[in-house]
């Protein structure tokens, strides 16, 4: 899940202090200001809208997360992943990003991408660690997948994803460009 009270400040190191206070302040459930669905409770997976991305050239079926609400619940209460699930989060640009693992059962790949569809970043995610994990570069999309996922597939730096435009745009297959 990304992890907004880093974001915000711009993937800033250098606060430290400030960021151990904030996980900890989301850790004692301050971050429940968004209401659940009728299909998502609290502590419940989310389950998002999919669409067919392509990785390194094979097709693969993702949810995408777009709100603010999405991404900051990510893949949170999973207690199970399928060999090919996978979440793509969808930033507005290239930006540094930052990522955890809060209430999250599983442990996860994530790679980070840039606009042009360049992995830039892979990172192993352990289940429950909250230490952000960082960009080391701006990436606008971020596709998290079952752990090993990236290596059994020999995806790595430099491997390209492609996002249609319509995923990016999140308008329906076909429909004209907004």
């Amino acid at each position: 899940m990304i992890d907004y009270n880093i974001r915000a400040r711009g993937g800033s190191r250098g606060v430290f202090p400030a960021a151990l206070a904030l996980l900890l302040a989301a850790a004692l459930g301050c971050d429940r200001s968004v209401a659940p669905s009728a299909t998502n409770g609290p502590d419940q997976p989310q389950r998002l809208a999919t669409a067919m991305i392509r990785v390194a050239g094979a097709p693969l079926a993702v949810e995408v997360a777009r709100t603010r609400e999405e991404q900051a619940k990510g893949m949170m209460f999973r207690k199970s992943l399928g060999p090919d699930e996978a979440m793509l989060f969808i930033a507005d640009r290239d930006t540094n990003l930052a990522f955890w693992m809060k209430d999250t059962y599983v442990d996860l790949d994530l790679a980070y991408i840039r606009s042009d569809g360049t992995v830039v970043q892979v990172e192993r995610m352990k289940a429950l660690a909250v230490d952000p994990v960082y960009s080391r570069e701006p990436a606008r999309f971020t596709l998290e997948a079952p752990a090993g996922w990236f290596a059994a597939h020999d995806i790595g730096v430099g491997a390209k994803i492609e996002v249609p435009p319509e995923v990016v745009e999140g308008r329906p297959s076909g429909a004209p460009p907004k």
